[in-house]
């Protein structure tokens, strides 16, 4: 696990499980556009490659994926 370090503050685990939660209601194309973008720190020119999209693409399933933990955390 990328962030294992985190694991060991007060209160983080709860956390991490929700945010897997909320990781695992996207589908797998928006999934993995936001995670190349906010866990890889990829540009969206490059995500939309490596994946063959178009960056307007990215751009959608990345504010789709924002879409999704919004919902999310009114539901907390």
């Amino acid at each position: 696990m990328r962030w294992k370090f985190w694991q060991r503050a007060s209160g983080v685990d709860a956390e991490l499980v929700r945010l897997k939660r909320r990781v695992r209601r996207m589908d797998a194309t928006t999934r993995a556009v936001f995670l190349m973008h906010r866990l890889d720190s990829l540009g969206y020119a490059e995500i939309a490659a490596r994946l063959g999209i178009a960056v307007a693409e990215v751009e959608r399933r990345i504010a789709e994926a924002m879409v999704v933990l919004v919902e999310a955390d009114a539901e907390d």
